[in-house]
């Protein structure tokens, strides 16, 4: 009689023990793990002669995830790529803008020197003018009551415009100094560019 109520009723660790089987064979089943269990299943395989259906399901799981991950992987290094072209888009702008930035200066520079040659003539010429020998010859056929006045009023003359010409010199030596730092700076910031581009275009 017991026998026959142990039969139809099992026992609290019966119960567990399965519970605990079925619990084993979900988490393998997610891990993607294949593993031969005993018992039934076992049992279903050898009369069956196939797997079981889960394990066909985790198969086709594991290989979807091989294909998306494998895509994935494709994905980042299309991305890679296009990051690294748009970089060295990016340093070649740069570079070509700060070339003709210091090609502008150069011309820039050029033309100031273009300009200060004939300002230094007029001054060594006003220079020569100014002296005293060369003052005197200048007024020797000029007839004049007052010859000192008139000598004053030529040396105050030439003396004004050595201080204008000195003045458009001196402002061109200010302006080719501030472009000959620029120029530099253009210089140093090409020679970055030309490395920085050296290096994205490696393979």
């Amino acid at each position: 009689m017991r026998a026959t109520q142990s039969l139809r009723h099992p026992s609290r660790v019966a119960i567990f023990n399965t519970a605990l089987l079925c619990t084993i064979f979900a988490c393998v089943a997610l891990l993607n793990v294949p593993v031969v269990s005993s018992g039934a299943p076992a049992q279903a395989q050898r009369e069956y002669g196939h797997s079981a259906p889960g394990q066909t399901e985790c198969e086709q799981l594991r290989k979807n995830v091989q294909q998306l991950t494998a895509d994935v992987d494709q994905l980042k290094r299309k991305v890679a790529d296009l990051d690294k072209y748009r970089q060295i888009d990016y340093l070649r702008d740069l570079l070509m803008k700060e070339e003709q930035r210091a090609e502008a200066l150069q011309a820039q520079i050029q033309d100031l020197i273009e300009k200060e040659s004939p300002l230094q003539t007029r001054i060594d010429q006003l220079d020569e003018q100014l002296r005293p020998e060369n003052i005197d010859q200048a007024l020797a056929g000029v007839g004049s009551m007052r010859p000192e006045e008139a000598k004053d009023a030529l040396r105050r003359r030439l003396g004004n415009e050595k201080r204008r010409v000195q003045a458009q010199l001196d402002l061109l030596h200010q302006s080719q100094t501030r472009l000959q730092a620029s120029l530099a700076t253009a210089d140093m910031s090409i020679l970055r560019l030309r490395l920085r581009l050296s290096e994205a275009t490696r393979p």
